[in-house]
């Protein structure tokens, strides 16, 4: 993981946070989990640090308003699924850490905007190549100018990594470019209507078996996909529902590998409006179809209310 050489960083300025860190280590022993929330929480704020240099210049205002000049133009503005929108760094840490991505592995963003959670990915983890794709040339364009800063700036000494590192944003759409070698894909699909849902589902089961499937506000319709987790995070518009989806085996099995790292509450989730886990939802297979329906119920209310919130934003 990156994390080693934000933590060399650390040492080497001699951090006041990491000098408490190890008092309260030394005091409470190596086996309190909490000890791990709290290294991994320094890890992400240095990565911010740097994920937030690196996008000086491009922010969520420029994202939008490069998003929305194009759509005017092009006569797109109907078109709810081009909405710009994005992730909360925290809150994408946080879903990632769960996952859990293993070293040499590769990240992909479907829709990828001006690239902010490509490089949530890439600052937090060993991937062997973190690649976007988005449809819209000027933020692609922005994508690219961030991309270039990456690659001619400092930002590569800080990548402990055992492969190079590499980032690929693309113009493309999502529904023609090859994604399939993907073994963690990302979609921001709180905007998608149901036939891209679909169609992206469908183009999903090119997928291995295991591979991670995470959407926003919507689960993928795909009967390939188990989901593993749904939880509502904070993010760019207001909170929204993540879903972590896992290939399923081709026969239809689920994957025997494990499960979804624990990673403690706290801020970064909406705890007013939490979502159980599928986990959760096992355990209460004896429910009768009106809580089903209500869950379904509550899932099209909160679909509609995070499209609202993102075309007021828009």
């Amino acid at each position: 993981k990156n994390g080693k050489a934000f933590l060399k960083e650390l040492i080497l300025k001699k951090d006041s946070r990491l000098t408490k860190f190890l008092v309260a280590f030394d005091s409470d022993g190596a086996q309190d989990p909490k000890h791990l929330d709290l290294i991994n929480k320094l890890i992400e704020e240095e990565a911010e640090k740097l994920y937030d240099s690196l996008f000086d210049g491009c922010s969520l205002e420029h994202g939008k308003t490069v998003s929305k000049a194009e759509r005017q133009q092009k006569g797109l503005s109907t078109q709810k699924s081009l909405i710009y929108g994005e992730v909360e760094f925290h809150s994408f840490a946080k879903v990632l850490r769960k996952i859990g991505p293993k070293p040499g592995t590769v990240f992909y963003d479907l829709g990828s905007g001006t690239g902010k959670a490509v490089f949530v990915a890439r600052f937090l983890h060993d991937f062997a190549e973190c690649k976007g794709i988005e449809v819209l040339e000027g933020l692609s364009n922005a994508a690219q100018t961030v991309q270039e800063r990456f690659e001619d700036g400092e930002y590569r000494q800080f990548l402990s990594v055992s492969s190079p590192g590499d980032v690929s944003l693309l113009q493309g759409s999502i529904l023609t470019e090859d994604w399939s070698d993907g073994d963690i894909v990302f979609a921001n699909s709180t905007c998608f209507d149901d036939d891209l849902m679909d169609e992206m589902g469908k183009r999903g089961e090119a997928l291995k078996p295991g591979t991670f499937f995470v959407t926003f506000t919507k689960g993928l319709t795909s009967p390939h996909f188990e989901i593993m987790e749904r939880k509502r995070y904070k993010m760019s518009w207001g909170p929204a529902t993540v879903y972590i989806h896992r290939r399923l085996n081709l026969d239809g099995t689920a994957v025997n590998s494990e499960p979804l790292k624990d990673v403690p509450d706290d801020d970064s989730f909406d705890e007013d409006n939490d979502d159980e886990s599928s986990d959760d939802d096992d355990d209460d297979d004896d429910d009768d179809d009106d809580d089903e329906d209500d869950d379904d119920d509550d899932d099209d209310d909160e679909s509609e209310d995070s499209e609202e919130a993102l075309e007021d934003l828009d």
